[in-house]
């Protein structure tokens, strides 16, 4: 059976119009997972999503699993408490290079200042039961960068979480979800599992481990969206840029 794989990013209150599309309100969130319990969706670790797509296990009738981009400190603060409330897995990746830091690479977007996890606060996470994985060093678009600064990304930031958490860091999510062929060979050469990207739709047995679909959730969601992203795993709702994207596809094989 297929798995929808949500998307978050920043647990708390929108600062700017500029980020509010990434943010989604704890009180939202909380009923995001309340959703997925009346649903009947059985939560997966990630790790779990990857057995099951490559037929070590067999995935549920429902399943979904929970990931959060980037690191904020938020993650720790708004989501952890309402994860452990539900009793539902999820994975962070984090950028390693600003660890105890800010997300500076937001400002170039208008995005406002935000505090990033501290190393404690990551230890404190995994103690918890929540995947750390890497979200590389320095968060760049990976599809637009060269092949030697993509092996240090992929590499470094891998080394850096590893260190901090004395154990192995198997997972990866792409920047921007920026890839391409070169890149996602970096990913499988540093020694990662499996990747997330930002492509929507379900992950079923026999998708790339390094390609994994993922449903953004937006913060403007409303509670009829969420639902029909949980069931049907699009990026929007309505699909329209779904569509939009399977139409450019159709125009290249016509091309």
């Amino acid at each position: 059976m297929p798995v929808t794989m949500l998307m978050y990013h920043v647990i708390a209150a929108p600062k700017n119009a500029a980020e509010a599309r990434f943010c989604r309100t704890p009180d939202a969130f909380r009923k995001d997972m309340e959703q997925i319990r009346q649903a009947g969706y059985q939560v997966l670790p990630f790790a779990s999503v990857l057995d099951g797509i490559a037929g070590r296990v067999e995935l549920p009738d429902k399943a979904v699993a929970i990931t959060f981009d980037d690191g904020i400190a938020c993650a720790f603060e708004n989501a952890l408490p309402i994860l452990q409330e539900f009793g539902y897995p999820a994975s962070v990746f984090v950028v390693s290079s600003r660890v105890g830091g800010y997300n500076d690479w937001c400002e170039v977007f208008g995005f406002p200042r935000r505090r990033m996890l501290t190393t404690s606060e990551i230890r404190a996470l995994a103690e918890f039961g929540v995947d750390i994985g890497s979200h590389t060093a320095n968060h760049l678009w990976l599809g637009k960068t060269e092949e030697t600064v993509i092996t240090k990304e992929t590499q470094d930031s891998k080394a850096v979480l590893e260190d901090i958490l004395g154990r192995e860091v198997s997972h990866f999510a792409y920047p921007f979800g920026s890839w391409n062929p070169m890149t996602r060979n970096a990913v499988i050469e540093a020694g990662y599992t499996g990747a997330c990207s930002t492509m929507s739709g379900w992950n079923r047995k026999g998708t790339d481990p390094y390609l994994l679909r993922r449903s953004e959730i937006k913060g403007s969601d409303a509670p009829w969206q969420f639902r029909m992203k949980l069931r049907f795993a699009t990026n929007d709702m309505p699909p329209i840029s779904d569509a939009r994207r399977m139409l450019r596809q159709i125009l290249k094989t016509w091309n």
